[in-house]
């Protein structure tokens, strides 16, 4: 699979897409399929907003974003939450779709100006949308985000946010706040939530994270001093967790579930 910009794609008979209607995607029940074809649902969408994503088998692969439900008369075919699937998708799967629902918030969110409030227009030599009130381009937007997996040995420092299920903890993130580097924000975001200091950071990998539209940006990070004292809203709950004793954790598909398998398996 090669991802490509934001080009108006130049439809072929087996052409593909991806439906999204209020960031769900639309998935077979009976194959779990996310791809469908573009000639099987032409009547459900305008050939017009359709967008070009990527090459997969020399097909062209688009994504389109819906304002209507209107397959709710259809049999076999969902709309589900990205969420509910993360644990059953392999990383290709996780990627293209994570690309299709950050196009589409990013299509979304910039039909008008937000200087003026004019319709915007798409410049498809760009590939990015632009008003004639100020000439500028409006790209994509991607949120950087710091991630981290804190190690004391064989303890891992885990958090639980409000907004996660009962007994599911993972671990530490934050935005990059302007100026800051990414080992600047993991200090600071550490310290504002749990109250510890760290050492030894050690770059892991990054991730795509489309909720809406983040870059997750992937550490390791050694224990250094300090008590752990909740001081950020968000986070509920916070424990240092014996690698064999772990609570709920993370599916494997999200980046913060590959840091915590990656160091059981490191230190196993």
């Amino acid at each position: 699979m090669k991802f490509v910009r934001q080009l108006k794609p130049k439809l072929s008979d087996d052409a593909e897409v991806m439906i999204f209607y209020q960031d769900k995607l639309l998935i077979n029940n009976k194959n779990q399929r996310f791809i469908h074809t573009c000639k099987e649902f032409s009547l459900f969408f305008d050939i017009n907003d359709l967008i070009a994503i990527a090459l997969k088998d020399n097909k062209t692969l688009c994504t389109v974003d819906i304002a209507k439900n209107l397959f709710l008369d259809l049999d076999d075919y969902d709309f589900v939450d990205l969420r509910m699937i993360l644990g059953s998708l392999d990383q290709e799967s996780f990627s293209l779709i994570g690309r299709s629902k950050m196009i589409n918030y990013w299509r979304r969110n910039s039909k008008y100006c937000g200087a003026c409030g004019k319709k915007t227009d798409f410049i498809s030599s760009e590939e990015a949308f632009q008003c004639s009130c100020n000439n500028e381009f409006i790209y994509p937007k991607i949120f950087p985000c710091i991630i981290t997996l804190i190690h004391r040995g064989d303890e891992i420092l885990l958090g639980r946010s409000k907004h996660f299920p009962k007994g599911m903890f993972s671990t530490l993130a934050g935005f990059i706040e302007p100026g800051e580097s990414c080992e600047e924000a993991l200090v600071r975001e550490v310290k504002e939530e749990v109250g510890i200091n760290v050492k030894n950071i050690k770059y892991f990998s990054s991730q795509n994270w489309p909720f809406p539209s983040q870059l997750m940006i992937g550490y390791f990070a050694e224990y250094d001093s300090g008590e752990i004292i909740l001081e950020d809203e968000e986070i509920e709950e916070a424990y240092w967790f014996n690698l064999n004793k772990l609570p709920s954790i993370p599916p494997e598909g999200s980046i913060s579930g590959l840091l915590i398998r990656s160091y059981i398996e490191d230190h196993s």
